[in-house]
């Protein structure tokens, strides 16, 4: 195996690995905590909402530890370390406080090993936008995988994915040893962020569009991963996992096509529409039914590559290219921090509150209620940004 290719499959199991930890309780923690441990929906949205405040609270927290001189490698397995610990500990826990507990440990954790693991991606890899959909795609196949053993395993309202995923962190954490050496990065530094080059770059009315347009997308895709899953259940659409594993069947070929979009479409058209499927897909949540136009459940689960991945990665290569290399992973922080921020505490807790609204006597939910908040956000979204990002330019 020639060098560029084993660099390349070291980084590909990376995202991998990555994703097999993240995938094995966002798809069915759901669904877990509402009916085998009786939680509410808000208490739901609130655990899911620990994404958020961790990542709050790690970019500077990771700008400090770059400053003491970790290389990216050391920090990404001292963090899985202690986050497959916490994740384990979530799988021996009932009560919601512990619970909440644990998993704002685990993503305090987890969620700085994103922006770790793409700035390590844009460091080594000579050509990142050909290249690094091409790595990218594999956390996709693991997260479609994981999702296709929930159903076969039959494990969705069960712990047991929680537990695989502590042990794949601490598999993870040994593995990084393994990554290529990755020189300390700046990191996520306010003070960066207030310097003159930032600033400079942020005066420009696109990079100010792009933030609050990812913000925005954060209250969709909460509501998608939050509760999907136990919507599809509750309807009774079986084996709903796998089913949510087709939409990453496709991410996988909307990541391959990134490379080719770029050249052919402008950043502009692709960020409307990965904004534009959020919404539209919400509309078809509400109306598809088992039996009864079932085939807009498909729909609406066959669009997550461009609802996510062309907003996501988009946006990380479009900010790649805007600013020096010197300020990468603070910017590379703030995309982290746009999408996995406030726009997530903001919707996970909207999300619980407006699932526990539309709770009905019987336990079922209004789920068509549900379904048009995140519908007429993500549509709303897509306006806004067509609207006032620039029409001049190449991207």
């Amino acid at each position: 195996m020639s060098e560029g290719r084993g660099l390349t499959f070291r980084l590909s199991l990376l995202l991998f690995l990555q994703f097999a930890v993240w995938s094995s309780w966002l798809i069915n923690l759901g669904t877990y905590l509402l009916q085998s441990l009786d939680f509410t929906g808000l208490q739901v949205g609130m655990i899911y909402g620990t994404n958020a405040l961790a990542a709050t609270v790690t970019p500077p927290l990771m700008g400090f530890l770059a400053d003491r001189r970790f290389p990216s490698e050391r920090l990404m397995g001292v963090l899985n370390a202690i986050g497959g610990a916490a994740l384990i500990a979530c799988f021996f826990t009932t009560s919601f406080g512990w619970f909440y507990a644990w998993m704002l440990l685990f993503n305090l954790c987890f969620i700085p090993t994103f922006s770790l693991a793409a700035a390590m991606c844009f460091h080594h890899l000579d050509r990142p936008a050909e290249q690094y959909p091409l790595v990218r795609v594999w956390g996709t196949v693991s997260f479609m995988l994981v999702g296709v053993a929930l159903s076969v395993f039959r494990v969705e309202d069960s712990a047991l994915p929680i537990l695989a995923g502590g042990i794949t962190s601490l598999l993870l954490a040994v593995y990084a040893n393994f990554l290529p050496h990755t020189p300390p990065q700046s990191g996520f530094d306010w003070a960066a962020v207030r310097g003159s080059e930032l600033r400079q770059i942020f005066s420009e009315r696109g990079m100010v569009v792009l933030l609050i347009a990812l913000l925005a997308s954060c209250i969709p895709s909460s509501f998608y991963y939050s509760f999907l899953n136990p919507f599809l259940n509750e309807v009774g659409w079986p084996a709903a996992a796998a089913k949510m594993a087709i939409g990453q069947f496709f991410e996988i070929g909307v990541v391959l096509a990134m490379p080719f979009v770029f050249r052919r479409f402008r950043f502009r058209n692709i960020i409307f529409w990965g904004l534009m499927a959020w919404g539209l897909r919400y509309f078809a949540f509400g109306i598809g039914r088992p039996g009864d136009w079932e085939g807009l459940l498909y729909a609406g689960i066959v669009v997550q590559g461009v609802a996510f991945a062309w907003i996501i990665i988009a946006a990380q290569i479009y900010i790649d290219n805007r600013v020096p290399t010197s300020l990468r992973s603070t910017a590379q922080g703030l995309v982290s921090f746009a999408d996995l921020g406030i726009g997530v505490f903001l919707g996970s807790w909207i999300a619980g509150e407006v699932v526990s609204v539309n709770e009905l006597a019987d336990g079922t939910h209004d789920w068509w209620s549900i379904w048009l908040v995140p519908a007429c956000v993500g549509v709303a979204a897509a306006v806004f940004f067509w609207w006032a990002f620039p029409r001049e330019g190449k991207l």
